[in-house]
């Protein structure tokens, strides 16, 4: 089963009253089939694209249309719009927290953070379809309390969904660290 993404993505979908006021998504590959780096996908609401900005076009293309796009978190939310290079200012992402200042070249400017974990546990899914591929996911997933996004200076007004059932925490704010994906290889692949 061939290994094509190792390393982290950090989202977080803030809400307002009952409905989704912002998204963002950090995707950082420390290795990949498309290289090494880093990605951000960022909405909020009123906005008639979901925005990607990174350094490196193709791998953030790859990582929005391979994997996001398919996401739960995305669903409902419009397409997601041409990638646009970025500089990057400030970029952490760790076992208690996110952070992540980037500056793209048509002016967004996205800052955000996921913090106050509550819960780590192992995340593990098999036979995943994304875009009809099915992909095997394994990863940490830590749980938080706390997530800001701002975005063109502007803060956005809501807090990540938290809760829990059967003993184990729950938020629409999380980091994903130590992330793997990987899908059967193709009848080509094999001897």
């Amino acid at each position: 089963m061939p290994v094509e993404f190792i390393g982290a993505n950090p989202c977080a979908t803030l809400m307002r009253a009952q409905s989704r006021a912002g998204f963002v998504s950090l995707w950082e590959a420390e290795w990949s089939v498309h290289g090494s780096g880093l990605a951000v996908l960022v909405w909020v609401d009123g906005d008639d694209v979901v925005r990607l900005l990174t350094p490196d076009l193709t791998l953030g293309t790859w990582l929005a249309e391979t994997f996001s796009r398919w996401f739960p978190e995305l669903e409902g939310l419009p397409e997601i719009g041409e990638p646009v290079e970025c500089d990057v200012v400030e970029w952490h992402i760790g076992p208690d927290h996110a952070r992540a200042k980037v500056i793209g070249a048509d002016g967004t400017r996205v800052v955000t953070t996921i913090s106050r974990p509550v819960e780590t546990r192992p995340g593990q899914a098999e036979a995943w379809r994304l875009g009809g591929v099915p992909w095997t996911l394994t990863n940490l997933l830590t749980f938080c309390t706390d997530a800001t996004l701002e975005v063109d200076g502007a803060r956005v007004l809501g807090r990540p969904e938290v809760g829990g059932s059967d003993g184990r925490a729950h938020s629409s704010a999380v980091i994903a660290m130590h992330e793997t994906w990987s899908r059967p290889a193709a009848p080509s692949d094999t001897h």
